[in-house]
């Protein structure tokens, strides 16, 4: 391997010249040189705390918390293209390492490699395949069927993501989409490997994410898939690393900042969520609307009386039939009883409900891209 070589050649200048053969040029522009760079999505596990979600304990156990500690979002699309397009994996007893070129770097990668040169955890469990987790015993049917519960709700795949509880649903959203993110069509879908990380985040048992990494980037060098490309800010890091000079290149930060709690619950149709009251009817909005109640009772009481007043005659300019009918409506405010009173308990939950959760509004109107 070559490190910090200032001979390498620029590593997004594209031409015959970098790929061996035509045949591998014309392949790097028929199936590469255009693909979309999957996007980054900054929301916390913390953000689910207050829907008694404790996404960042799941986390904890897998023993990644330090991957939201230190989030880098920038890339170099270029280079991060030739990486995939240039993506071999070994065989035999080099199976589980890949090799790739970039520039005139060649670089072989393994999960150790990820894990020595960009941080990423890799205690515990190590395995990102399912010949690896069959290796430690994993029984998928049987963790799926102790996962999955009946929400009262049709599926027409078993293996929809919706029958998980939800705090499990919202781990596997950042599965899906953040920790080892794929194409849309298929992220509501319980995978071998969703569901190896879901095991042990419920189970308490630390697992390799650098090993999961490794096995997830192999897959999308391949020719039958031609989606966005995930890890760019991730790919970008260890080509720098490794001594590709990005420096003077163009690099984008494509990153979704602005996805809420609420819009991932919505989208995961949770049973719990924004509009879910969080207390009672009761409380202190409840007493200072009976307090302003029992005040208008008694100013209104006040009109009535002095109504026939001689002084008074001809300056009235409300009806004594809306006062008497205002009277009448405060004072079954005043007792609790009517619809007015049911409306008093609504308006006070969500007044609670709207402390408690922020803007409803964002709940109501997600981002205009796709999730």
């Amino acid at each position: 391997m070559v490190l910090n070589n200032p001979q390498l050649h620029p590593a997004v200048t594209f031409s015959n010249k970098v790929f061996r053969k035509d045949k591998e040029f014309s392949r790097y522009v028929r199936r590469f040189r255009d693909r979309a760079i999957y996007p980054s999505f900054t929301i916390q596990p913390s953000a689910f705390s207050k829907y008694d979600m404790d996404i960042s304990t799941l986390i904890r156990n897998l023993g990644w918390e330090s991957l939201f500690e230190d989030q880098r979002f920038t890339y170099c699309p270029e280079a991060v293209r030739l990486f995939y397009v240039n993506l071999k994996r070994g065989s035999g007893a080099d199976l589980y390492s890949f090799k790739t070129t970039v520039g005139n770097l060649e670089i072989t990668v393994t999960a150790d490699l990820l894990a020595s040169e960009l941080g990423l955890p890799h205690n515990g469990l190590k395995a990102g395949d399912d010949g690896q987790f069959h290796d430690y015993n994993f029984d998928y049917h049987h963790v799926h069927n102790s996962l999955v519960h009946d929400i009262g709700r049709y599926f027409p795949n078993r293996l929809d993501a919706g029958r998980l509880p939800d705090d499990l649903r919202v781990l596997h959203f950042f599965i899906t989409r953040i920790l080892l993110p794929r194409s849309l069509s298929s992220a509501t879908l319980l995978h071998t490997t969703n569901l190896w990380i879901l095991h042990h985040a419920r189970s308490g048992q630390a697992i390799s994410y650098a090993s999961l990494v490794f096995c997830h980037l192999v897959k999308y060098g391949d020719d039958n898939y031609d989606g966005w490309l995930p890890l760019a800010p991730l790919i970008t890091q260890l080509l720098g690393k490794l001594g590709v000079d990005l420096r003077d290149k163009v690099t984008l930060c494509n990153v979704h900042d602005d996805l809420k709690a609420q819009h991932v619950l919505a989208r995961l149709d949770a049973s719990v969520g924004p509009r879910k009251p969080v207390t009672g009817s009761g409380g202190e909005v409840a007493a200072l609307v009976k307090a302003l109640v029992s005040a208008a009772e008694v100013v209104v009481d006040r009109e009535l009386t002095g109504y026939s007043s001689e002084n008074l005659k001809g300056k009235r300019k409300i009806p004594v039939t809306t006062l008497t009918s205002l009277s009448t409506r405060l004072k079954l405010l005043r007792d609790g009883g009517g619809a007015s009173s049911s409306s008093i308990r609504e308006e006070d939950e969500a007044v609670e409900e709207s402390e408690e959760f922020g803007d409803i509004s964002d709940y109501d109107s997600p981002p205009h891209y796709p999730f």
